[in-house]
């Protein structure tokens, strides 16, 4: 998992959108704007939508940029929206988002980014004080995106993939106690660059009785180290903060074969 590299390039864009002059983000998309139909499958019962996040750029509005040498030079604008999703059927949500956003500055798409989180993480556990979602990234032109964590796969023509995810609940002592809800997936993120596609279809699956709890150390002592128990009561005496996706994958394929 990388939340930082998230959060480094979430501060960037913010120091971009600031420190240029002042334009229109006004987006009006054409009528006959192309339009990229998003849909997922979503099992509503434990897990929620947020609203599609989209982010345009323009290459007529641009923004000034000082490097490292004091040298300024020119970026595509940066700007956001969101896309509340309409629910079609029992756990099915959709939105249709338009690749031109128009306006004077001439916005278009750049990408889109989907995410999930519990629905109510209190009635897990009354002590949680974080829940932690996931999100998905459709990449549209060849920039950045708005989240991104170094990586992302290729994909030709119409996108409709499944997405497995697992609960995770973390519990850190030192420094104050915290107990952290996380959806955990094949990696923190997924990031799609997408080429020719005007469908994008998500299958979420969630193996809501495969918890896996992380226990911090109670105090820094030689010979103290995290735990993390796994949903079939396997222990990691000196794991990571995040499981091991492959090994939950595999522990959910022995059980339905059971």
């Amino acid at each position: 998992m990388n939340l930082q590299n998230n959060i480094l390039v979430t501060l960037l864009l913010s120091s971009v959108i600031v420190s240029g002059c002042s334009y229109s983000t006004t987006l009006s998309p054409p009528v006959d704007s192309r339009k990229i139909h998003f849909s997922a499958t979503v099992p509503d019962d434990d897990l929620e939508s947020l609203p599609l996040s989209a982010m345009y750029r323009s290459k007529k509005c641009t923004r000034t940029r000082t490097s490292g040498s004091g040298k300024s030079y020119e970026v595509p604008g940066f700007n956001s929206t969101k896309y509340p999703l309409s629910t079609t059927s029992t756990r099915n949500v959709t939105a249709d988002i338009p690749v031109s956003g128009g306006g004077n500055c001439d916005w278009q798409l750049s990408n889109i980014k989907f995410e999930i989180k519990l629905k109510n993480s209190q009635a897990i556990d009354p002590e949680i004080t974080k829940n932690h979602g996931f999100e998905t990234v459709f990449i549209t032109d060849n920039n950045a995106p708005q989240a991104f964590n170094g990586g992302y796969e290729n994909h030709r023509g119409d996108f409709n993939k499944s997405l497995l995810l697992f609960p995770l609940i973390s519990e850190d002592f030192l420094g104050g106690y915290e107990k952290i809800f996380w959806l955990i997936g094949e990696s923190d993120m997924l990031t799609y660059r997408l080429s020719g596609s005007n469908n994008i279809h998500l299958t979420v699956n969630y193996e809501k009785n495969m918890m896996t709890h992380w226990t911090g150390v109670k105090e820094k002592k030689e010979g103290n180290s995290p735990v993390m128990t796994y949903p079939n009561g396997e222990i990691d005496p000196d794991p990571e903060i995040f499981p091991d996706y492959k090994k939950l994958v595999e522990m959910r394929d022995a059980m339905q074969k059971k």
